[in-house]
This record gives C-alpha cells, structure tokens and sequence, in this order.
C-alpha cells in the first residue's frame, strides 16, 4: 500500500487534506505537509547520520542539520538579552529559553486556567492535577479501495 492510498482529502475549505489514520488536518496547498506527517505513522526516516557510527534517522532534512550540530558543538542562535550569553543549535530552543527573560506563558491549561512556559510542564501538570479516567480503546478499522 503506498502513501497515495492512505491519504483520504475531505471537502473542507480551510484544511481539506486529512490524515487517513489520524484524522489531523492540514491547509489548503500543504499536501506535502500531510505526506510528512504520514511518515509518523509509517515510520519511515529518510535522513540518517552517518557521524561516528551515529545512525540516528529523522522525518525531515532540518532535524537532521540540527542533529548534526550535536557532533559539531555549533551553536549557531544567540540569545540577545543583555549580559545573557546562552547559545542554541536551533530557533526552536532559542525562543523558549527567551521566554524565561519575557515571562511569556504559551501554553494554557483548560481544566483549571494556569498558563505555562512549556508545554511538556502543561502536560506533566495535566497528568496530575487533572487525570483523565481510563476507559476502553476503541479501535478502528479502515478499508482501502485502490482503483
């Protein structure tokens, strides 16, 4: 079965490609979005490492620069606080270690309305302070037609 097969397009205007075994929807013009996003399900790594027997692989070409730096020791983004002399391998880190000199809280939980820095202290958060009950799993079941 090949990824063509698998996407399914739902006629919404503002994001009409869905991810057939997710649901996850994606904007007008970013199939290629959802091609990538596919290979999350399929597992498929195109981009390997091949520093000091490393063999990491990544879904994209950028995770794998960034990877790289970890062999390199670059550090390419500088955070530009005064007397602040921190350095990032990527934008990504950069903008959440500036968040400590703004304050700025992102990310909101919706049971009890606290914000956080980072989403991952959002989710720890909701595991405790707000435990989901466990119920059964429903599975389901896709049929493909291939024309």
């Amino acid at each position: 079965m090949d990824i063509s097969e698998l996407i399914h397009i739902e006629s919404s205007k503002a994001k009409p490609y869905s991810c057939f075994e997710c649901q996850k929807t994606f904007a007008t013009g970013r199939i290629s979005d959802l091609k990538r996003h596919f290979c999350i399900h399929t597992n498929e790594r195109r981009y390997v490492c091949h520093i000091f027997d490393c063999k990491k692989n990544f879904i994209q070409r950028s995770a794998l620069t960034i990877h790289l730096r970890t062999h390199s020791g670059e550090k390419p983004h500088g955070c530009d606080y005064q007397k602040c002399e921190k350095r990032f391998s990527d934008s990504s880190s950069l903008a959440r270690h500036k968040r400590i000199h703004t304050g700025n809280r992102p990310h909101f939980c919706q049971y009890c309305h606290k914000y956080f820095m980072l989403k991952a202290t959002m989710v720890a958060h909701q595991r405790i302070k707000h435990p989901v009950p466990k119920t059964h799993f429903q599975w389901k079941t896709y049929i493909v037609n291939k024309k």
